[in-house]
C-alpha cells in the first residue's frame, strides 16, 4: 500500500470509528486526515510536543486498525457498495438507480 492509499485507508477508518477514539485522539487524527495539518502544526496548535503529537497518532491507527479488524465495518461496507454497484448496472429504471446512488452515499458518507 503506497501512502496515499495508507492516507485514504486511515482516513475511511476515521470517519467510521471516530467516536471510539479517546477525545484527544479523535481531534489529533481529524486535524492531521482531514484538515491535513503537519505534526508541527498540530504541535503549535495544542502546546504540546511533536512527540507527543506522534505517539497519539500511532496509537489512534493503531485503534482505528485494531477496531477493523474486530468489526469488519469497511469490509462489510465496500462489499454492499460491489453488490449495489451490480444491482445498478442491471437497473433499468432511472428511479431505481436514484435509489441506489443514495444508499451508496449513505455507506460512503455514514448512515
Amino acid at each position: 500500500m503506497n501512502a496515499l492509499e495508507k492516507k485514504i485507508y486511515y482516513t475511511m477508518l476515521l470517519s467510521i470509528y471516530k467516536e471510539l477514539l479517546s477525545p484527544s485522539q479523535k481531534e489529533i487524527l481529524t486535524d492531521y486526515f482531514e484538515y491535513d495539518l503537519s505534526i508541527s502544526e498540530i504541535a503549535q496548535n495544542r502546546n504540546i510536543s511533536r512527540a507527543a503529537v506522534d505517539d497519539a497518532i500511532q496509537k489512534g491507527l493503531s485503534k482505528l486498525v485494531d477496531l477493523e479488524e474486530k468489526l469488519q465495518t469497511l469490509q462489510k461496507n465496500e462489499k454492499i457498495c460491489e453488490k449495489l454497484a451490480k444491482l445498478k448496472q442491471k437497473s433499468l429504471n432511472c428511479g431505481q438507480i436514484n435509489e441506489i446512488e443514495d444508499i451508496e452515499r449513505s455507506i460512503k458518507n455514514g448512515i
